[in-house]
């Protein structure tokens, strides 16, 4: 199945794709670490990528704000009710490591809610993008979605389901004690998936559940939470049926569970 022939964001694809290819140079020919103000790393590839999504949103939307992980971001005052949330290279410690769960990240947020996706693991070689109710896979050289693979949840998990063995999603390169002890009492088994990966592998059902307890910004989880609210599931404050929404101080994200 294909997104509807009126779908408005065709245009951003080729922006993704083409973001993709970059980032997957540097990849493999080398690039730069820097680190920024808040101690975190920032690499070559990651200004690449920006450079190119913002460059796209501004030829095609230039009336709707922009925030990204790597600009100065204008006041929660100009975003209004549409906004466009930026993550131009998610999970950049397992890009420096060499690992491959790296993703480019873009979401549209309207009135707090997430209301398109769209994901790519250039390593992988898989584009994803979620949009009113349809959730795609195809490869990231397909901006055309002409041989996309409809994604829908199969058997939807919920928290503590009695008689059912969970597969949960933790992080690679991040922990803390409190999702710890979470991740303990949920029990099931654990897969360690990188970056905003971890929303597309709920999304085409090879995991169940992913739960944060600690807060991470809300560019990390935009464009996934995209994605797998288009196949079914959905994205909610941690312990409540209430979907996580965005535009909010400092962009930090709520604790949440992904299912």
């Amino acid at each position: 199945m294909n997104m509807p022939c009126d779908f408005p964001y065709m245009d951003l694809l080729p922006a993704v794709s083409a973001a993709s290819f970059s980032v997957l140079e540097f990849f493999k020919g080398g690039f730069d670490v820097m680190v920024k103000d808040d101690s975190t790393p920032v690499t070559s590839a990651d200004l690449a990528s920006n450079k190119i999504l913002l460059d796209a949103l501004q030829k095609y939307f230039p009336d709707i704000p922009v925030v990204s992980e790597e600009i100065l971001n204008p006041p929660l005052s100009a975003l209004k009710d549409k906004f466009f949330l930026v993550d131009p290279l998610d999970g950049t410690s397992d890009f420096i490591s060499g690992r491959k769960e790296f993703t480019v990240n873009l979401a549209l947020i309207e009135k707090g809610l997430v209301a398109l996706g769209i994901v790519s693991a250039p390593a992988l070689g898989e584009l994803f993008v979620g949009f009113n109710g349809i959730a795609l896979r195809t490869s990231i050289s397909d901006v055309s979605l002409s041989h996309p693979e409809r994604l829908f949840l199969k058997n939807r998990y919920v928290p503590f389901q009695k008689g059912r063995v969970p597969r949960v999603l933790v992080s690679v390169s991040h922990t803390d004690p409190r999702t710890s002890d979470h991740l303990q009492r949920i029990g099931g088994v654990k897969i360690p998936v990188g970056s905003s990966l971890k929303f597309l592998r709920i999304a085409d059902s090879f995991a169940d559940y992913y739960p944060r307890v600690k807060s991470l910004h809300e560019w990390d989880i935009a464009a996934g939470h995209g994605v797998l609210k288009a196949a079914g599931g959905n994205v909610y404050l941690f312990g409540l049926q209430s979907e996580v929404k965005y535009g909010t101080p400092g962009f930090i994200s709520p604790p949440f569970e992904a299912y």
